[in-house]
């Protein structure tokens, strides 16, 4: 139990320490490219999440950020809030209230509280601009925002062209999105491991790359299975973006890749098997 204990806690911080070095590579990119501090543009995160970790960062240091995502939770251990447990209470009744309040003081607020440590600033919900919107089709005005952030969304994408041209469409002239995809023929890409925060690989009893390997896998969540080839056709392809970078983000699995898996999978290449995620950013011509 004490071993299960430390062990999720631990999870959650190395899953905080991952979303604030995302943030800082966010900042650092879109500082070079437009040569303006992000404080001074105006941010959409697409695809922002139930805890929402980037649209508070953003926020909490003073950027005028929307965060948007077709469900929004609650972002439990962000402060024990009375008001919360009131409308979970409502949904959800009062044992899985009262459990979510254990939760909360013993696990969720280790997230947001290395988070808030390792950006150095004080996260908030107050006065923060969160959405209820689908991610493909998000009801948007166009020509608005000078950046665009989403984070492993793409993947789960099952019209990327489609969110691709609502992009497009939702940045000004010269505008940039910077945009991190999870690659389904990694090691992680099946999103069906214990741990997946890149630095460390947790199998239990998965096999490696068994979402390739067996035909009646099924994944946990939707995946539009798409490979890097198919994303970068689809950026290429859509009206009024140009590709500015393209880069490696994270790399995994190199000590799991055998003679035997490469036999199993002759269509993949070592570099696809073990690219975990990229980054892309386009800018609007």
């Amino acid at each position: 139990m004490l071993n299960e204990f430390r062990e999720r806690r631990e999870k959650l911080r190395a899953w905080a320490t991952h979303d604030a070095s995302i943030y800082r590579s966010f900042s650092d990119t879109v500082r070079r490219l437009t040569g303006r501090p992000i404080t001074a543009l105006r941010i959409l995160d697409l695809g922002c999440g139930s805890n929402a970790p980037m649209t508070l960062m953003l926020h909490a240091t003073g950027c005028k950020v929307t965060g948007v995502d077709a469900f929004l939770g609650h972002r439990w251990g962000l402060g024990v809030r009375p008001s919360r447990y009131s409308a979970y209470m409502q949904e959800a009744g009062p044992v899985k209230t009262l459990r979510k309040l254990m939760g909360e003081i013993a696990y969720d607020r280790v997230y947001y509280q290395t988070l808030s440590s390792e950006v150095g600033v004080r996260l908030t919900e107050q006065n923060i601009d969160l959405r209820l919107m689908d991610v493909q089709n998000p009801s948007l005005p166009v020509d608005t925002f000078d950046v665009i952030h989403s984070n492993a969304t793409w993947e789960h994408i099952p019209d990327v062209p489609a969110a691709n041209r609502t992009v497009a469409g939702a940045l000004k002239r010269g505008g940039i999105a910077y945009i991190e995809i999870h690659l389904f023929p990694s090691l992680s890409g099946g999103h069906d491991l214990p741990w997946i925060t890149p630095g460390r690989t947790i199998l239990g009893d998965v096999m490696p790359w068994q979402h390739l390997r067996h035909p009646k896998w099924q994944a946990p969540v939707y995946l539009n299975r798409l490979r890097e080839r198919d994303f970068r056709r689809a950026f290429e392809e859509t009206p009024g973006l140009e590709i500015v970078e393209w880069r490696t983000e994270f790399t995994e699995g190199q000590d799991y890749l055998t003679d035997e898996i490469r036999a199993a999978l002759p269509d993949f290449s070592d570099d696809e098997l073990t690219k975990r995620s990229i980054i892309v950013v386009v800018r609007k011509s």
